[in-house]
């Protein structure tokens, strides 16, 4: 059975590459190409309990009275499961799997990903029969160390499902495991990171570059996939398969189990972040971002410079230890982390991976410290200095979601901006004690926040946020409600007539001159000077 192709890609045949995705119609930056459901989509082990078995949504989900092995929302969600999601064809299997584990333990996810395609084999649509086409590369594994456990799973799997065990059956489901591991996404959420796997046939037909001219967004059961870039019509559609901002090594590591080396420019030429990102070709879209000139993107420093560029790839010898999950053991981590990330803060190399994801890291500590001015600045920077060079596109996830945490910081430091100013009317502020232990940029972020409209700053970074995610495919994601309910609360604001106003102008017509300097004012400079106060926070409270 061939798989089921959406409008807007076609399947065809590629000299190297086996088979590619190809657009049927020419579609402009940040479109929509096409929409897929899943022939699978289950949650990770780790996630199992935290998230919903049917939709993926994060929350507090109750197990299946059956098996207790799916956990689901509501009632909803657990009856679309079972006439839609496959769980009536593997809960039987599961309440085998589950009892047969001496302390109960949940089957891995690879594993129940098996017994959901075994069972399904022999129902109308045929998973199985929809997985042929797919590249497993059995052969090249089969000598590699491991193989001994992908046999021991798919022995697990055959048995859980109802099957014989028998040579041929166990040989199968190999292939089935290996089809899986090499063509499943991982599906990631914006603050819980990858919480399972989605499988549609057709969309693991896109070949991956390390300059990828799309992108695949997950929303609820759908995988969105879009234009990073615009693309001619029959023009083939790469994505990446890995985290593109990365050294080379590890991205080498990472597309081993795919059994090629990507051969795209960044690779071939190993440019660092910099480099790749003025190779974009819509760098104008950025006029209107947090970058608001798209030309720096091919001017910045590092794209001409070979001193820097040989920083920049020094930097891939740099390998951290997940943070601490204690708040009280992540300061020390944190400063030894920012000190081995010392010559990429010298030389102003913000973008380059380790350094964007300590200081998310550090953002992230100072919010639960409740130093929400400090982990606003350090947000700040984050979206300036790092973000537009990593992924180009303005619209792309990650952006949105700096922009939605520094947004959320905001309405944090505009409450406490508001109560300060209502409990000291001589405008003398008490300080929290982080802020004492570096009285000067404490000082100032103060006065730079009393003197910022915070509340107009968060709601046009909100409209921002939102219009990364446009309907209809795109009105259901998790982090644009989020926005939306972050943006009812100010609506609810009163005395801010003059100040909706100008937003108003600024929405209705965003390229009008006087639309464009109040987005520069009131969006480009103020965050400016939080991201140059973020530089400061690194230099005054970790010596950097």
């Amino acid at each position: 059975m061939a798989p089921v192709v959406p409008d807007g890609v076609a399947i065809q045949p590629h000299k190297t590459k086996g088979r590619a995705l190809h657009t049927t119609k020419t579609v402009a930056a940040g479109d929509v190409i096409a929409v897929f459901t899943p022939l699978l989509l289950l949650p990770s082990l780790s996630h199992l309990t935290s998230v919903c078995s049917f939709c993926l949504r994060a929350g507090t989900p109750r197990p299946c009275s059956r098996c207790r092995a799916a956990y689901y929302c509501d009632a909803r969600c657990q009856t679309a499961a079972w006439s839609a999601g496959g769980h009536n064809l593997e809960c039987a299997a599961l309440v085998r799997a589950v009892k047969s584990s001496k302390k109960r333990r949940q089957i891995p996810t690879p594993v129940r990903a098996l017994i959901k395609v075994l069972l399904g084999c022999g129902q109308e649509g045929d998973m199985g029969k929809s997985m042929e086409g797919l590249e497993g590369h059995v052969a090249q594994r089969r000598r590699e160390p491991g193989w001994a456990d992908m046999e021991m799973m798919a022995m697990g799997g055959c048995a859980f499902a109802g099957m014989e065990t028998s040579e041929e059956s166990v040989r199968q489901a190999v292939e089935i495991l290996r089809k899986l591991q090499t063509n499943a996404f991982h599906r990631f959420d914006a603050d819980l990171g990858h919480v399972g796997i989605f499988l549609d046939p057709t969309l693991a037909m896109a070949n991956h570059s390390c300059i990828p001219n799309a992108f695949v967004q997950f929303v609820g059961r759908t995988a969105v996939l879009r234009a990073e870039c615009r693309i001619q019509k029959g023009d083939e559609i790469e994505i990446s398969y890995t985290d593109y901002t990365s050294s080379l090594a590890k991205r080498k590591a990472a597309l081993a189990p795919y059994n090629f080396e990507c051969q795209c420019r960044r690779c071939t030429q190993d440019l660092c972040v910099y480099q790749a990102s003025a190779h974009y070709r819509d760098f104008m879209l950025n006029e209107d971002s947090i970058l608001g000139d798209g030309t720096k993107l091919q001017t910045h420093p590092a794209v001409s410079t070979p001193e820097k560029q040989a920083t920049a790839r020094a930097a891939a010898q740099l390998h951290f230890q997940p943070m601490p999950a204690a708040l009280s053991d992540r300061r020390s981590v944190l400063q030894k982390q920012l000190s081995d990330c010392k010559d990429l803060i010298a030389a102003e190399l913000w973008a380059v991976t380790p350094l964007p994801q300590t200081l998310t890291e550090l953002a992230i500590y100072y919010a639960e410290k409740h130093d929400y001015a400090f982990a606003l600045a350090v947000a700040a920077l984050l979206t300036r200095d790092c973000d537009p060079y990593r992924f180009p596109a303005p619209f792309h996830p990650v952006r949105a979601k700096n922009l939605f945490m520094t947004a959320k910081l905001l309405s944090n430091t505009a409450a406490d901006t508001a109560l300060a100013e209502t409990q000291h009317g001589d405008r003398t502020v008490q300080m929290s004690a982080r802020a004492m232990e570096s009285a000067d940029v404490g000082r100032r972020l103060h006065d730079a926040l009393r003197d910022i409209d915070q509340v107009s700053l968060t709601q046009m970074l909100l409209f921002m946020v939102l219009d990364t995610a446009p309907p209809p495919h795109l009105a259901g994601w998790e982090l644009a409600q989020q926005a939306r309910e972050v943006m009812a609360g100010i609506a609810e604001l009163k005395g801010r007539d003059q100040e909706l106003s100008l937003i108003s102008l600024w929405r209705k017509d965003p390229k009008s001159d006087r639309a464009q300097a109040f987005f520069e004012y009131g969006v480009g400079q103020q965050i400016d000077i939080l991201a140059n106060l973020g530089r400061d926070v690194l230099k005054e409270d970790f010596g950097l």
